[in-house]
């Protein structure tokens, strides 16, 4: 699946349940959410470090998928295309390094 049709699905599926939950999901909601999801990965990639138990390879995943699904609401919000942005920040990156 190319990156535009799994940003447009996530997009779709934010919007749905904020439609049954009675959201009405704004910048402020989207980044807050996404920097809660942000902070669960947080814990997961710290859990060998400070509870000296093994990744929760399940629940790294998860979250992973979380953040993207609500950094695609955010980049909705704001009109971004999450796939061009990439692809332009590539270029950019890659010249600043001479790669």
């Amino acid at each position: 699946m190319e990156t535009k049709e799994l940003q447009r699905q996530c997009v779709e599926l934010t919007a749905q349940i904020d439609k049954k939950l009675n959201i009405t999901r704004d910048p402020h909601l989207a980044f807050t959410q996404l920097m809660e999801e942000v902070g669960e990965l947080a814990v997961d990639i710290n859990l060998p470090k400070l509870r000296n138990k093994e990744t929760d390879m399940v629940s790294l995943k998860s979250n992973f998928a979380d953040i993207f699904l609500l950094l695609s609401a955010l980049a909705d919000l704001y009109d971004i295309d999450i796939e061009t942005a990439m692809t332009e920040k590539i270029k950019i990156i890659k010249g600043r390094h001479g790669l």
